[in-house]
């Protein structure tokens, strides 16, 4: 019997590598990568899901396929075991990148996608790039506003670059792409709770007092209580980990005066937020005589420096039922700045508001 369950697990693990059938036809997740793989003559029906490793015009690439559609494609520089220990962007960004400067489009020159992505080389230049091997030294920092990663071999530099903190240089995706694809990015994200977040005492603010992750308790419980509305929304909108079955009916605001809806699972929509390396912060606007919390919620990602910003009705019968549909407006892919902008001036000139007993 045993043997026979090992067959088993060997083909099932043997099918995962076989190329697509031609009924699983291969599409591009941006327009940018299918004119990639069409330039390098990228054969699509060898493709399997996972990470793939062809040869084109004698430069080793990665090209990333999940669910049949082709979302990254590079110059090989990073292995699977870095990409496990690190979810950074940067790795896709940078392999990418890279790839396009020695495939520009044809309405711009690499020197003239260097000076509009302000890209810049710190040390050495786009060959340097071909001299890279898997065991040379990589490292990366960022602040705000920029990252530094550099490359090095025998404690001598070899490359470093910089390049700005930006998400639609570092996803190769504009931003109505962008915007289209998120219903389907959160759709098919896999909920999942957070870990060992019980014993975690959060209480870390964003731009201002107001906005706060911090997670309220009774009895070592997290708290749903319509006695206690603003706490138990609070609850809600930070952690999948919180009790009840809720749904999130997402009017999405777009680019153009553009709008979508769509309904998730409230779950699902913090798991989309936390596996995209987002930060969750929640403050009440008001709390109405009912116990009606209108709030707003901030999933920050640092990494690529945007936000998604989410305005929610939650009425205090949703709370005390433990489920419902929470009407909610979405308006993703925020750059930063243009959020503390927005956010610092308005609670400035709001009064102070207190909502929980600290």
């Amino acid at each position: 019997m045993t043997h026979y369950i090992l067959r088993i697990i060997g083909c099932l693990s043997a099918l995962l590598l076989l190329p697509l059938s031609a009924s699983s036809k291969i599409t591009f997740r941006t327009q940018e990568l299918s004119r990639l793989s069409t330039v390098l003559s990228i054969h699509t029906e060898m493709l399997h899901e996972g990470y793939n490793y062809p040869v084109a015009q004698g430069k080793m690439l990665t090209v990333h396929v999940s669910n049949n559609i082709v979302d990254h494609i590079g110059i090989r520089l990073f292995s699977e075991e870095i990409r496990a220990l690190d979810k950074s962007p940067v790795f896709d960004f940078l392999e990418r990148y890279f790839l396009q400067l020695n495939h520009p489009p044809v309405v711009k020159t690499a020197s003239n996608m260097l000076r509009d992505d302000q890209f810049k080389f710190i040390k050495g230049n786009l060959h340097t790039v071909d001299l890279l091997q898997p065991t040379d030294g990589f490292t990366y920092q960022f602040d705000r506003y920029r990252y530094v990663a550099t490359w090095s071999r025998g404690g001598q530099t070899l490359l470093a670059v910089s390049f700005p903190v930006e998400y639609e240089l570092m996803s190769g995706e504009n931003k109505i792409e962008a915007e289209n694809l998120l219903m389907d990015d959160v759709l098919g994200t896999p909920i999942q709770e957070e870990n060992d977040i019980i014993t975690e005492i959060r209480n870390e603010t964003y731009i201002s007092s107001d906005f706060s992750n911090r997670l309220y308790f009774r009895e070592g419980e997290l708290l749903l209580s319509s006695k206690h509305p603003a706490e138990s929304a609070a609850n809600m909108m930070l952690t999948p980990n919180t009790p009840g079955d809720y749904q999130l009916h997402l009017t999405q605001r777009m680019y153009g005066f553009r709008k979508t809806d769509f309904l998730v699972p409230l779950r699902q929509w913090l798991s989309f937020c936390l596996q995209h390396g987002c930060k969750l912060y929640f403050a009440v606007e008001n709390i109405s005589a009912q116990g009606e919390i209108e709030a707003v919620v901030l999933a920050v990602n640092t990494a690529e420096n945007y936000n998604h910003v989410l305005t929610v009705n939650i009425p205090s019968s949703l709370i005390a039922q433990h489920k419902g549909t929470i009407e909610a407006q979405l308006y993703p892919y925020v750059p930063t700045h243009n959020v503390m902008n927005l956010f610092s001036n308005a609670y400035k000139k709001s009064n102070k508001k207190t909502f929980v007993n600290k």
